[in-house]
């Protein structure tokens, strides 16, 4: 997958890491020779400036920067701050500590300094390089880049800025633009102005490390962006759950066994509903691979003419034993294709997904979040789970979370969903429908969660659901179960939505969960730099980066064609060489060493250009980088014996990361390894189907 290059334009804070009292002056930038002589005097409190500030802005930022960074190529996002001292610098320009600051001075004060140190011209100079750039300045910092500046065709602004700048800001081209921001906005995100810019990039980073396309997404049109961060945001926000300590992760170079403790069981008896098992759904968002794909020419097999129609689904790969118990088909993800709609009308869903196990439907309530009341109505959702065939029909629920869980909104929310519920199954039994319905729980704390699936209970359900903890963390999950616990029985299925995680199945399961959801083995295959391949083990392999010179390998190669790093022919000669050694590495024909060569020797030239041209360091850092994770995966050879029909047919192709038909397929691997551990943990044997 190729994503936008992406620039943030952000400005120095009054907060430092160092704060010695000789700090730099305004008039130490004045003279060269007199700046090196007091950064001479700082050398032992001089950092790179992305360590350097410490403001709120800058922190938040930057946490959503690394957290970028860990799925996309170290390259792909640059931040650039705008110093009242330095000018316009790189986060890894070291600087010392000083005290200049926009924000003191006064309009024609701006205006000649930032001229002095040629703020404007350095922008000018440093954005043709990009595709989407993103600009979190405040009113003074902005009238220092003296807009306007100019914007290239198949160019993305975006501007974080306050609603006071909206003349400095010209955002007429479509594909620019402008979130403003001021106390409403402060309240609604629940931050504290000093700093939201960088909160609000943090939660825009937090989804697009897990849907890393959005990037393309926003590029196309930037108006995207607000919809983004509203969702997250309102995910993000306090549940009324109890709190728990966040320890981020140290980033790793290596592949690694995951290290995630699994959840205890609770010292309780298994719920009543234990009986009844757990059982894994995997959402279905159209990921199908071409079955006749011809890994040696990357070419479609003959007579293919329609994805639908001539790819296939994981479980038809997988048949007679798919790799997951059944299928979740959302409404709003049907809605948005008219030519998909039809084509599931004219089918019914069975036929359509090609699958003959359990289909689940909902309505895709995150679609509709914002909304007053949801799109749908109880007699159309009823008719269209009997007409299609679904073996079980969600009722329309309405999400408690953000601010829609504030006193007067949730409690309106949470009646609403109640009220479908009831609708729902009342006119379920009065027509005799043949699906199983589930009613929704939705709540903002244990308490409501647990009254929720009582009145459920008492309708009549013996399928509940519990909504809107798809981001919720295990340790906010578990206080709900213990809550509902007391009041589950024997003949009650629970299902939880977003939500299946191998080290809390089995309390999960205790505490009376019957089916789950998701899509994360799926996407894990493409998202990341050091996991994209399962074992049984847990352990996980990084995939070998081998893109397509041709027309399909996008931006990164135009970019390495713009910048000469190397001629067209030759990156197509070390690709050729890269898969030729792979292959003959696979078939015991060519030594390990050897196959690195070769693999590194293309892979060292794919790291992105810096301004324009190729950067030998960053070059060298990929390398050392990637000849670890590459030798890893090399040595083990964990492919081999692995005993998944993929593995079996198309051997070390799994492993390599190149476009959709390898990159699916080995998401299609790591959901077998996912599930196969899913029964393991729960002690069900693999269900014959």
């Amino acid at each position: 997958m190729r994503y936008p290059r992406v620039l943030v334009i952000t400005s120095c804070t009054g907060e430092k890491r160092f704060k010695p009292e000789n700090q730099l002056t305004q008039e130490d930038f004045m003279h060269a020779a007199r700046l090196r002589k007091r950064e001479k005097e700082l050398s032992e409190f001089m950092a790179p400036a992305g360590e350097m500030y410490t403001g709120m802005q800058h922190t938040q930022l930057m946490e959503g920067v690394r957290n970028l960074r860990q799925v996309l190529e170290e390259s792909a996002i640059d931040v650039v701050i705008i110093s009242a001292g330095y000018g316009l610098i790189p986060e890894d320009r070291k600087i010392a500590p000083y005290e200049v600051t926009f924000n003191t001075m006064k309009g024609h004060e701006i205006d000649a300094w930032a001229k002095r140190l040629k703020i404007h011209q350095s922008i000018e100079k440093l954005i043709p390089d990009y595709d989407l750039i993103f600009v979190l300045l405040g009113e003074k910092y902005l009238r220092a880049i003296a807009l306007p500046l100019t914007l290239y065709e198949e160019q993305t602004w975006i501007f974080l800025a306050p609603g006071s700048c909206s003349n400095l800001i010209q955002a007429s081209d479509p594909q620019a633009f402008v979130l403003s921001l001021s106390n409403a906005e402060a309240k609604k995100y629940g931050f504290g102005s000093v700093g939201l810019k960088g909160f609000l990039f943090k939660q825009f980073a937090l989804v697009a490390a897990e849907q890393p396309e959005l990037f393309e997404k926003i590029h196309q049109n930037p108006c995207h962006f607000l919809e983004i961060i509203d969702t997250n945001t309102q995910l993000e926000l306090d549940l009324g759950l109890p709190k728990f300590e966040k320890k981020s992760k140290p980033k790793q170079v290596t592949t690694k066994k995951s290290k995630d403790v699994f959840i205890s069981i609770p010292d309780l008896p298994p719920a009543p509903n234990i009986h009844l098992g757990m059982q894994y759904f995997i959402p279905e968002w159209d990921d199908r691979v071409d079955p006749r794909y011809n890994f040696l020419t990357d070419s479609f097999g003959p007579d293919r003419n329609d994805s639908y129609t001539d790819d296939v689904y994981a479980h038809e790969i997988f048949f007679p034993n798919p790799n997951y118990d059944g299928v979740l088909v959302s409404k709003a993800v049907i809605d948005e294709s008219q030519t998909k709609r039809n084509k599931v009308e004219q089918l019914g869903i069975h036929k359509f997904v090609r699958f003959f196990g359990k289909i689940m439907g909902d309505c895709g309530a995150f679609s509709y979040i914002k909304e007053d009341v949801p799109p749908y109505n109880t007699d159309e959702i009823l008719d269209y789970y009997e007409r299609l065939n679904f073996d079980f029909g969600v009722s329309i629920d309405h999400l408690i979370v953000g601010p829609f869980a504030d006193p007067g909104v949730r409690e309106w929310r949470y009646e609403l969903t109640l009220k479908n519920a009831s609708e729902f199954l009342t006119r379920h039994r009065e027509r005799g429908y043949q699906f199983t319905p589930i009613g929704v729980a939705q709540g903002w704390s244990p308490e409501s969660y647990a009254s929720a699936v009582q009145e459920l209970i008492k309708m009549g359900y013996d399928y509940i659901a519990l909504g809107g903890l798809a981001r919720a963390q295990n340790q906010e999950i578990l206080p709900i179960l213990n809550a509902i616990y007391p009041h589950l029985i024997p003949t009650v299925r629970m299902h939880l939505f977003g939500v299946a995680r191998i080290n809390s199945m089995s309390a999960f399961r205790h505490l009376g969960v019957t089916s789950c959801d998701s899509a994360s083995p799926l996407r894990q295959a493409w998202l990341g730099a050091t996991a994209n391949y399962y074992t049984p083990s847990d352990k996980r392999y990084a995939a070998i980066r081998v893109p397509p010179v041709d027309n399909k390998g996008g931006l990164r190669i135009k970019r390495l064609l713009e910048a000469e790093v190397a001629t067209e022919k030759t990156l197509q000669q070390l690709e050729k060489e890269a898969l030729r050694s792979l292959r003959e590495f696979d078939a015991g024909k060519l030594d390990l060493e050897s196959t690195l060569y070769a693999v590194l020797a293309y892979d060292e030239l794919l790291e992105l250009p810096k301004d324009g041209k190729a950067d030998p360091e960053a070059q060298a850092r990929r390398r050392a980088k990637h000849e670890v994770l590459y030798r890893e995966v090399l040595e083990t050879q964990p492919w081999k014996r692995c005993d998944c029909p993929i593995c079996q047919e198309i051997g070390i192709e799994v492993i390599i990361f190149r476009n959709n038909n390898r990159n699916r397929r080995r998401g299609f691997h790591n959901t077998y390894v996912f599930y196969k551990r899913f029964q393991e943990l729960l002690e069900i044997p693999m269900k014959q189907m």
